[in-house]
């Protein structure tokens, strides 16, 4: 049996992380080292994947999940000849979080294949650190955002620092423009000829 792992420690929530690797659709978006993957990333789909490392060959893995808390990709020969095993952990560790990811193989074909298997210590290191470098970056973006929805509210939802529409007369909520906004006195023209003097 062989085995290689990866592990960092991510400043995000382990909620964020886990959104992360189990988003199938964006794996090609970020630095994954995924070229392509394809079918049910979730606790028992298939998934077929491409890898950087790998070129051309597609690999076929059966994944199963522990939602919020661990993943495996799964790659098994007929017969018990090769099993390859993926594990995705998580751990909180207060507002961190602790990826760590490990693949075990194992089976009479190890040896033969071992040979045709890519540098996977090295893929392990540049996915745990894409991982880190996406997470942390969403996790700042989303801090920014709910800081700037910070501002004080009233109870009716609507910021505090802005005039609420009860509070603006209802002639002012119209469309005319500002100088027709008061009701304009009617006047009469009359024609001097047709004085009634």
């Amino acid at each position: 049996m062989k085995s290689y792992e990866a592990k960092t420690l991510i400043n995000a929530r382990k909620s964020t992380v886990w959104d992360i690797i189990t988003d199938g659709g964006n794996y090609t978006v970020w630095d994954s080292g995924i070229t392509h993957i394809s079918g049910g990333l979730r606790n028992g789909g298939t998934i077929r994947v491409r890898s950087r490392t790998g070129g051309n060959r597609t690999f076929r893995l059966r994944v199963r999940q522990m939602p919020g808390e661990a993943m495996t990709w799964t790659r098994r020969l007929a017969l018990g000849l090769f099993k390859g095993v993926c594990t995705f952990t998580l751990t909180s560790h207060g507002e961190k979080t602790l990826l760590h990811v490990r693949q075990d193989l194992a089976g009479p074909l190890l040896g033969l294949l071992w040979k045709t298997l890519p540098d996977i210590e090295q893929a392990f290191a540049e996915y745990v650190n894409a991982v880190k470098k996406r997470a942390e970056l969403l996790s700042r973006h989303e801090a920014r955002i709910h800081a700037s929805q910070g501002r004080p509210q009233d109870v009716s939802g609507e910021r505090s620092d802005q005039p609420s529409a009860r509070d603006t007369p209802p002639w002012s909520r119209t469309l005319l423009p500002h100088d027709q906004r008061w009701p304009q006195p009617l006047r009469l023209q009359q024609d001097p000829s047709k004085s009634s003097w």
